[in-house]
């Protein structure tokens, strides 16, 4: 048995999970997440701003001692979309190498659905016909099966990009809502055949979705792994949403975290339009994801 800790530095938040692995079985022991809003701004500079690094390296600096504390076998860490984009990714990488002794590895949009869908799976009963769904700061990944392999579409859209893109939020003009839309389905532009699978979604959009359908008070992942969400409910929970103000959102939604207020509305705007695009009536959501894959890709 290995004990091992994955990291995932994501557009949007940086999440933790400490596990033991044996024979691919894996069994947590612990799991966090930090929003972190590593891109913020780089829609405009095309860097990760110093803000942004700086709250990156505090996280990471945190999520150390308690990997220390569980004397952990290795550590792995991965660097999506945010590294992908930003001109000056290799100087905060070797930032990180030189402050904190840690290796990011940056990996590419399809290598981040692999990766996505073996912690998925791992955690489903669904095997096959699958529609997964990951909405992360600055991409989104469709992954899903076809030809006896697993296909991965990564779209230049997320959370975080959209808002930035977007003047108004929260609450949304009709106009700007009417424009968030238009970005949305420029990178849906793909014809997949979805008649058969069911559709599986991941990562801070669906997670918080599902908290606010169970009504959490207090956050609860493994109360949210494999909730069935309707698309009228989630559709309904938009047009709400698109009305609220960010301090309206924080106030209502206690469970969430609230830096992802912000980021909340354009999410459940990707998910309608997602949907409705492939022709979804329902999905369930997934606690498990890239940091499970991650694991169990290497163990």
């Amino acid at each position: 048995m290995v004990k091992v800790a994955a990291i995932d530095c994501g557009s949007n938040s940086t999440r933790l999970l400490i596990a033991n692995v044996s024979s691919g079985e894996l069994t947590p022991i612990f799991k966090t997440h930090k929003v972190t809003k590593t891109s913020e701004g780089l829609e405009n500079s095309n860097e990760i701003s110093k803000d942004a690094k700086n709250r990156l390296i505090k996280v990471l600096r945190e999520y150390l001692k308690k990997i220390n504390s569980e004397s952990v076998d290795h550590i792995l860490i991965t660097g999506t979309a945010v590294f992908r984009d930003a001109h000056n990714s290799e100087e905060v990488i070797e930032e990180i190498r030189k402050k904190l002794d840690l290796e990011i590895q940056v990996i590419s949009g399809d290598e981040e659905g692999y990766l996505t869908s073996i912690g998925v799976l791992s955690a489903s009963s669904i095997k096959k016909h699958f529609f997964i769904v990951d909405i992360g700061g600055r991409s989104t990944e469709l992954i899903y099966d076809a030809d006896n392999r697993t296909n991965v579409h990564s779209l230049d859209i997320g959370v975080v990009s959209l808002t930035e893109r977007i003047s108004n939020i929260n609450p949304f003009s009709e106009s700007d809502k009417e424009k968030a839309e238009i970005l949305i389905n420029q990178n849906l532009n793909r014809e997949i055949d979805t008649q058969e699978s069911f559709m599986i979604g991941v990562a801070g959009t669906f997670t918080s979705i599902a908290s606010i359908y169970l009504e959490q008070k207090i956050y609860d992942e493994d109360e949210i792994h494999l909730t069935n969400l309707t698309y009228s409910w989630i559709t309904n929970l938009s047009s709400q949403l698109n009305l609220m103000t960010e301090a309206q959102i924080i106030s209502k939604y206690t469970s969430l975290d609230p830096k992802r207020a912000k980021t909340l509305s354009p999410g459940v705007l990707i998910v309608c339009n997602i949907m409705k695009k492939f022709n979804f009536d329902e999905l369930k959501v997934s606690k498990s994801d890239i940091l499970e894959g991650l694991i169990l890709k290497n163990y």
